[in-house]
């Protein structure tokens, strides 16, 4: 008996078209797990980044606060400098202003007495009241005022109101700029 298979062609193309099933599967089974592994990856990264954020806004919430906690504090400081600076400011003309007493008693100490003082805060100037005995003493007192030495101290000094009292002693009023540190 001969067997004639009529379905041979098709069982072989059947058999091929599995082959080919199985391939196309077996690339979409790939794919398929291809996309889910970069689905996967892809919300990893989102959950990781949106961790980092909120981590990162914490943090700036925490420095946010703990700045405004310190604000006072900076403020208290910022008052405290204004202080030292002002008080500095007044040290230092009062320090000019007692230079200048120094340096004028000691400078005139045998030609006349200082009998007056007037501190003018605004214009940085200090009238003194002189007297002296006589007029050679007066006289003294004019040479230690034009002197060389005490015009490198003081640049302007202004004479004025020039008297003699009964008692024949003589008063002079003397302004002068005192030096400015700046």
């Amino acid at each position: 008996m001969i067997i004639i298979n009529f379905l041979a062609n098709r069982v072989n193309l059947k058999s091929k078209q599995k082959a080919q099933d199985v391939l196309i599967f077996r690339y979409s089974i790939y794919t398929l797990s291809a996309a889910v592994v970069l689905m996967v990856a892809t919300l990893g990264f989102k959950l990781y980044t949106n961790l980092q954020i909120n981590k990162h806004e914490n943090d700036i919430k925490e420095y946010r606060n703990t700045i405004l906690a310190q604000e006072q504090v900076e403020l208290n400081y910022l008052i405290f400098v204004n202080k030292i600076k002002v008080i500095s400011e007044i040290y230092q003309k009062r320090s000019n202003k007692q230079e200048a007493m120094t340096y004028f008693t000691s400078a005139l100490t045998d030609a006349a007495e200082i009998i007056g003082m007037n501190y003018q805060e605004d214009q940085g100037g200090l009238i003194l009241q002189l007297s002296s005995q006589n007029v050679f003493k007066m006289e003294e007192v004019n040479q230690i005022l034009d002197s060389s030495a005490l015009r490198e101290q003081y640049q302007k000094i202004d004479k004025s109101a020039l008297s003699r009292t009964d008692n024949g002693s003589y008063k002079l009023t003397l302004k002068l700029e005192l030096k400015k540190d700046d």
